[in-house]
């Protein structure tokens, strides 16, 4: 339930940020949009009056029509507008200046102001935190737009930081609800669980009994194929109950194990090599590359039961006269173990199902292989409770299982 708790958190922050960013990003965007089309606005009207601010009255005669959007003239606008004037001929040579309007721009400014706007080979634009326009009656209006701009700079500002408060109180108070929220699916889980164990322990009983009965039956008329077929059945029932109790005591585990210190390398030769048999009887090439003494802290019994999952998986689909390669190496995070083997595969094959319970991919993998489907979440689940993963790749006409297991899980020896 952890695991469901921190995907809850996940993605609910992730969605807040998401929709945050989106917010604060189309915020920045329309109010700058906005002083772009106010400060062009106000230079047209500028130079509608031959380079001055009009005065109140005169502006309000204009037709609605007639009248720029998000422009307002009032009687302190022509002296609260900060701009200047710089006047060039034909071959773009600065002749006179206006800058009478703004204190801040000195005769000199206003030169260089003026051939850097030449070289930005555009009648409208933005020259530092001005904006300008070039008139067809040569000559170019700065309007100083240094306030809107810091405006727009400390407003978002301030809705970044809103935001930020906002995402961590809505945080805190959904990661307070979240247990509320999910304590449905841990009733659910705990009774499905119970289950399981329930269901497991009240088909064994069924089941020895059948058992006991088909030996007393071989014992009075002898072995048959139909005697045979029972124990072969009851081989199988058995090996799925212990399975699905195997992967219910991992799941209750809840990312956590018992850890101790161990030598992956001789855990991984050993149990590889009891299945060696079994590639032989299919002239089955193998190849071992462990590197050797490489340490981990892990669950001794769990990590063999990973590799003899894979390594049983591989001897059950590897092809005849096929090949089987094992190979350990030591990372710097991770311990990686890559098994390999050769193997026909259908069009329609999904390497990523393999892990889902009871899953078959294909007409070769039925119940003459002796297979669930169950051995390969139980291998997923392991690798998960190391700290690590599992992956599969289709390539070089076989398939690749790779396990990651963590080399920096402490060990706290606390059991469940």
């Amino acid at each position: 339930m952890k695991k469901l708790k921190r995907k809850i958190l996940l993605t609910a922050f992730s969605t807040l940020l998401i929709v945050f960013t989106i917010t604060l990003i189309w915020t920045g965007i329309s109010i700058k949009i906005y002083n772009t089309r106010k400060a062009d606005n106000m230079n047209s009207v500028i130079e509608s009056y031959d380079g001055y601010v009009p005065e109140r009255k005169t502006f309000e005669k204009l037709d609605s029509d007639d009248k720029p959007l998000f422009i307002e003239i009032t009687d302190e606008s022509q002296y609260q507008t900060r701009y200047f004037l710089v006047y060039f001929d034909e071959k773009k040579n600065v002749t006179d200046y206006n800058v009478e309007h703004i204190a801040s721009v000195d005769k000199s400014m206003a030169e260089t102001m003026a051939k850097n706007t030449f070289r930005q080979k555009s009648q409208i634009g933005y020259c530092d935190n001005f904006r300008y326009r070039i008139t067809d009656d040569n000559y170019i209006i700065f309007l100083d737009c240094s306030e809107d701009i810091l405006h727009l700079h400390v407003n978002m500002q301030i809705l970044c930081a809103v935001s930020a408060m906002l995402m961590i109180v809505i945080m805190l108070v959904f990661s307070l609800l979240s247990n509320y929220m999910i304590k449905p699916f841990e009733e659910n889980n705990r009774k499905q669980k119970r289950f399981i164990t329930d269901a497991s322990h009240e088909l064994k009983t069924p089941l020895a009994i059948i058992s006991a009965n088909a030996e007393v039956l071989e014992y009075k008329n002898g072995e048959s194929e139909w005697s045979k077929n029972i124990s072969f059945q009851i081989h199988r029932m058995n090996t799925l109950i212990n399975e699905l109790l195997t992967l219910s005591r991992l799941e209750e585990l809840d990312g956590q194990t018992t850890l101790a210190v161990l030598n992956i390398s001789n855990a991984v030769r050993e149990v590889s090599e009891d299945f060696q048999e079994i590639f032989d009887s299919k002239n089955v090439h193998c190849s071992y590359e462990i590197e050797e003494d490489i340490v981990i802290n892990a669950n001794e019994e769990q990590i063999k039961r990973l590799v003899s999952v894979l390594t049983e998986n591989a001897s059950k689909y590897v092809s005849e006269n096929g090949e089987f390669r094992i190979n350990l190496r030591n990372g710097k995070k991770f311990a990686v173990l890559s098994v390999f083997n050769s193997c026909t595969l259908e069009s329609d094959f999904d390497s990523q199902k393999l892990f889902d319970r009871f899953y078959r991919p294909d007409s070769s993998r039925t119940s003459k292989t002796g297979g669930h489907g169950i051995g390969l979440s139980i291998a997923k689940e392991i690798a998960v409770l190391h700290g690590g993963n599992i992956r599969t790749s289709v390539k070089d006409g076989g398939i690749y299982f790779t396990v990651y297991l963590s080399k920096r899980l402490k060990i706290k020896n606390k059991k469940k």
